[in-house]
């Protein structure tokens, strides 16, 4: 059996927008996916709202990749694939961080994945593939206090930067923006709706065949 790791923030956690709530597993993009891809799968879901790749936050605290991953990694290994999408998080204004900077960000949890299963080779398997997806940009900040208009240039430069860090750390790329428009971003014009969800479950599914098998 295959096992897929999905670590991200609250879109791969299934957070439902204007309510708080969470999507069911059968409405949330990671847990269509491993029903899609079938039984030779399985699919490990691992979202957490405000999740972002490296910054800690003192309002939410425990949000920080960087912070989480080699725990996570311990628990889960061995793995044939880890998909990432974070990055919205880090465009918050309390963060004031450039788009360059998140960059780092993404590309610093990428070194811990491949040290980690480069130093823990006996029990934790060989590094599995990584798949980078540069989440969908918000269209407008959808009355958030914590994004702006430059959140939004942020997060609009964010596909250039992760998929040149995707080439240099040869890790596979996708993005997300390319599969979902606004429209199916719910009231918070952040937060996938059920069909956003269904769209963004299929086209990870047969990246995941490409990739893996």
């Amino acid at each position: 059996m295959k096992e897929i790791l999905c670590f991200g923030d609250s879109n791969t956690h299934g957070y439902m927008p204007g309510i708080g709530t969470r999507y069911p597993a059968d409405i949330r993009w990671s847990g269509r996916l491993g029903r899609l891809l079938g039984n030779n799968y399985h699919v490990v879901e691992e979202g957490m709202d405000g999740r972002t790749t490296a910054f800690e936050d003192e309002i939410q605290p425990y949000r920080s990749a960087l912070g989480y991953i080699d725990p996570c990694l311990k628990t889960h290994a061995p793995l044939d694939l880890i998909i990432i999408m974070l990055g919205t998080n880090d465009t918050k204004t309390r963060y004031n961080v450039s788009s360059d900077e998140i960059g780092f960000g993404m590309e610093e949890l990428i070194h811990h994945i491949q040290s980690f299963f480069r130093y823990n080779k006996a029990r934790a398997g060989e590094c599995p593939k990584i798949l980078i997806i540069s989440p969908v940009p918000m269209p407008q900040t959808g009355g958030d206090p914590e994004m702006s208009e430059s959140s939004l240039r942020k997060q609009a430069e964010l596909p250039g930067i992760y998929k040149a860090i995707a080439e240099a750390n040869d890790c596979a790329f996708a993005e997300a923006g390319k599969w979902i428009g606004p429209d199916l971003l719910g009231v918070d014009s952040c937060h996938l709706t059920p069909e956003g969800h269904l769209i963004f479950s299929e086209r990870v599914a047969a990246l995941v065949k490409e990739l893996i098998g």
